[in-house]
């Protein structure tokens, strides 16, 4: 007998919201219509005497956001790049990402990604006279450390057969 996820619980990637944080402001990603954050484990492998088998131990994470949103952001990234120009500091941004599908029974999933530093090309300014859907910006980000603020409860929409 085997247990498996209903659709019920399919969760929603529409669902949810993006937000910056910056000197203790709060600053909405208005209009993003694709976000992903994700690590990558640096691993080193050594062998040993005796045996033929490699041992590998991960060192450290290579964390990263890609980030599609809404061509205001540039405004935005502007302001932050100014700031570094006049200082030579990058300012301390973090951001919070929130999953939320009132379709299942999975609750919320909240993490704040700290330190976020542009990783790519950015965007100054951009015109496209044959974009008719609205133009967006490709945004890259290394991170330090994230935190998990809460996470998805277990699903209750198990169907048996």
């Amino acid at each position: 007998m085997g247990e498996y996820l209903q659709g019920e619980e399919f969760t929603n990637g529409k669902d949810g919201e993006l937000h910056f944080m910056k000197d203790g402001m709060i600053i909405p990603v208005y209009g993003s219509s694709k976000f992903k954050a994700t690590t990558t484990p640096k691993v080193i492998t050594r062998g040993q005497i005796g045996t033929r088998r490699l041992i590998s131990k991960p060192t450290s994470f290579e964390n990263k956001i890609t980030l599609t949103t809404d061509y205001y952001m540039v405004g935005i990234i502007t302001d932050w790049l100014l700031e570094f120009k006049n200082t030579g500091k990058w300012p301390k941004i973090d951001l919070m990402a929130v999953n939320y599908d009132k379709g299942t029974s999975l609750g919320r999933m909240s993490k704040t990604y700290l330190d976020l530093v542009p990783d790519g090309e950015i965007t100054l300014q951009e015109l496209d006279e044959a974009n008719e859907t609205g133009l967006t910006t490709e945004l890259t980000f290394k991170f330090s450390d994230w935190e998990s603020l809460s996470n998805f409860d277990l699903p209750t929409n198990i169907g048996r057969e």
